[in-house]
């Protein structure tokens, strides 16, 4: 027992080193909103702001903040750790990286359960994992996913006002002429669109793309073998290569069979790294709207951060047609790729046509056309920048 309490007492000091390091401002993330009070498990890529988020309610409510990856915690269970804290009088924990804990699922349902007035939040960047567990607690802990950081929230944390959220893809004119008089936009969203996605350059923009590398590095290394365990060297090398190939390439496919032959693998395994690449928020798998295949690599695929074409060295085309995804999905849309891509390159919720391109990009015969380099909406055309004001 003193053993235990020496751990957690040093940890203790370990939070205090860490909340006095925190950033400002702070993400304004809409999701707060959303989380419940007492039981919430947050899952999303890595290096969007979920630890952030845990040191500052930890903060704010005086509770406990305990990361499951540190060595000192695999000596005892989950629940042991937490039960410990409730028993010396902690009101409130803050569970990060949740996912590393053994048997993590049952023992926050258990610690739940077991102390009906104490807070409980968790975080963790293995989607699938995490959403699965969500399952399980379900009727007890609220799941809710953090995204990468939207335009809005970008222009926070360079200092500018919160402008707020647009749920309309034709916002009001005088909403527009107000963000436009406050702050250099076009400027600062092409900034955004190379460093803006991970809250990174608040620390100096000079470090963002060794930032961004090292954190698609260690979700590659530590989260897929999670939920692929018959994983090799071979494969760490391929998923590194398809980033490569996404980057360069000028349109967003995989030529499945020549990927397959080059690195010697079967299609199944492949799918599944893929897959994987998709749950743990490295790619961004498009299908057409009546492909409902389980396994295949969809009509489109992306790089789930569009940061990341600027770190490769990519192509401007799809850094534009991955954010348009990116602020889609992020906003709680669903979207698939047009099946006649001479008419459109997206469909939103089954019913608006989108085509996405540079500041002469022709109509076609989308809904929409969402153009990059335009200041201003007009009729039937929305500036690439706004779609960075949905979530």
């Amino acid at each position: 027992m003193s053993a235990a309490i020496d751990v957690l007492d040093t940890l203790a000091i370990t939070q205090s080193r860490l909340t006095s390091a925190l950033p400002t401002p702070v993400r304004p993330w809409n999701g707060m909103t959303g989380l419940s009070g007492r039981a919430n498990l947050i899952y999303g890529p890595r290096g969007v702001g979920k630890t952030s988020l845990l040191l500052r309610q930890a903060m704010r409510t005086k509770g406990r903040y305990l990361s499951m990856d540190h060595p000192a915690l695999y000596t005892a269970t989950l629940y042991e750790w937490v039960n410990l804290l409730f028993e010396r009088g902690i009101q409130a924990v803050y569970l990060d990286e949740i996912h590393a804990a053994r048997n993590w699922s049952q023992d926050l349902k258990a610690l739940y359960d077991a102390w009906p007035g104490k807070t409980i939040w968790a975080s963790g960047s293995n989607s699938l994992l995490l959403s699965s567990g969500v399952g399980d607690l379900s009727r007890r802990f609220l799941g809710i996913r953090m995204p990468l950081l939207s335009f809005r929230e970008f222009l926070v944390l360079r200092g500018f006002e919160d402008f707020g959220l647009q749920t309309d893809f034709e916002p009001d004119p005088l909403w527009v002429r107000r963000v436009h008089d406050a702050c250099p936009v076009l400027s600062l969203f092409e900034e955004y669109l190379k460093t803006g996605f991970r809250p990174f350059f608040v620390e100096g923009v000079e470090d963002y793309p060794d930032k961004c590398l090292q954190t698609v590095q260690k979700t590659i290394l530590a989260d897929i073998p999670a939920l692929l365990p018959a994983i090799s060297q071979n494969h760490f090398r391929l998923m590194n290569a398809v980033l490569g190939y996404l980057a360069q390439s000028p349109i967003p496919v995989l030529q499945v069979n020549s990927l397959c032959r080059e690195w010697n693998l079967g299609k199944e395994k492949l799918y599944g790294l893929l897959h994987a690449m998709e749950q743990t928020g490295i790619l961004r798998l498009l299908r057409h709207p009546t492909d409902h295949t389980a396994m295949s690599v969809g009509a489109k695929i992306f790089l789930a951060d569009p940061s990341l074409y600027q770190v490769l060295g990519g192509k401007e085309g799809n850094t534009r047609e991955a954010f348009v995804a990116c602020a889609l999905e992020s906003a709680g849309h669903r979207v698939n790729a047009a099946k006649d891509e001479t008419a459109a390159d997206f469909i939103i919720d089954g019913r608006i046509t989108l085509e996405v391109g540079g500041q002469r990009k022709a109509r076609k015969r989308a809904d929409l056309v969402i153009r990059d380099g335009a200041d201003f909406p007009a009729p039937g055309i929305v500036p690439l920048w706004i779609l960075g004001f949905l979530w």
